[in-house]
């Protein structure tokens, strides 16, 4: 089994543990190491069974092993800035597929993905670096998303939708055929995505409406 970090102890790492034992319990792959967090009060502490093993240093001592991680972090702006961190390191960063998932054989995964169960991967998709998607979401045909975004539960994207780098889709979202969302915007849980969405942008409602933009990541 190949030894692996989670970076990140907080909601989405747990989840991520639990899914790496799943993966396991279909095939033995993984052996959890433990997580890897800068929160100081959280150093060396045991959650669920797994030990926070200490901040990114921990990298750099252990640089000599051949050390699998996974990036457990919600917010794609927050992600982007933990992976910068990680960019010195000798990392080699895992994609996680939950047994159940279907997933096409043409569809394309980058690396640092976490896929979680009861997902729908339809034909011709491209997904990227460090994306993560939630449980019960369905991607439709040859649709895109690119790195650092995040899907929540149950978000439904229909055939060829384009999902730009780092967006963030709250949990039951829904993107209508042949949509765009631009890097960086926000869609609200529940929203409906009749039309492209600009980048930087938070929308909201059905059908989705701009409620404010923000600054580039």
């Amino acid at each position: 089994m190949k030894d692996i970090v989670i970076i990140g102890a907080g909601g989405l790492g747990r989840e991520v543990a639990q899914l790496i034992n799943e993966i396991n319990a279909d095939k033995k792959e993984w052996n959890i190491l433990g997580y890897i967090d800068e929160t100081p009060e959280k150093q060396k502490t045991v959650i669920n069974n797994n030990i926070v093993l200490g901040n990114f240093n921990w990298f750099e001592a252990n640089s000599e092993r051949e050390i699998w991680a996974v990036c457990a972090i919600g917010n794609p702006k927050d992600k982007l800035n933990v992976i910068n961190k990680t960019s010195g390191y000798n990392i080699n960063f895992a994609t996680l597929i939950h047994p159940n998932v279907v997933v096409n054989k043409f569809t394309q995964f980058g690396f640092d993905c976490i896929i979680c169960s009861n997902s729908f991967i339809s034909v011709n998709t491209k997904i990227g670096n460090h994306v993560s998607i939630n449980p019960g979401c369905g991607i439709g045909h040859d649709t895109v998303i690119e790195d650092y975004s995040s899907l929540y539960w149950n978000v439904t994207l229909s055939g060829n939708v384009h999902i730009c780098t780092g967006c963030e889709l709250g949990s039951k979202a829904v993107v209508i055929p042949k949509r765009t969302v631009g890097s960086w915007s926000t869609i609200g849980a529940g929203a409906v995505v009749v039309r492209d969405i600009p980048a930087n942008c938070t929308v909201v409602g059905v059908p989705a409406k701009p409620i404010k933009f923000s600054e580039h990541a």
